[in-house]
């Protein structure tokens, strides 16, 4: 589940050509979309997310077995006492 060091050497390309984040973002993608065609084995499915222990618990909805460290709310990072 890895990139080949071309493939790699490709997308490093793709950021260090363009020099506007737009045109940058743009040559991402689309060194991404011919990875994904070229060497979809590198790239994470559903159903290998879905088996992934991360430590820190995602911000979005990736899904995951399971996380280390749960999520902090907003609130509650404000909370502690100081020592």
């Amino acid at each position: 589940m890895y990139l080949t060091s071309s493939q790699r050497t490709a997308l490093m390309q793709a950021i260090a050509r363009e020099q506007d984040d737009r045109q940058r973002i743009a040559a991402i993608d689309a060194v991404v979309a011919q990875l994904r065609l070229d060497n979809p084995a590198a790239f994470h499915t559903a159903a290998s997310l879905e088996q992934r222990v991360f430590l820190h618990e995602p911000d979005s909805d990736i899904p995951y077995l399971a996380a280390i460290k749960p999520k902090v709310s907003a609130s509650r990072q404000g909370d502690g006492a100081a020592i």
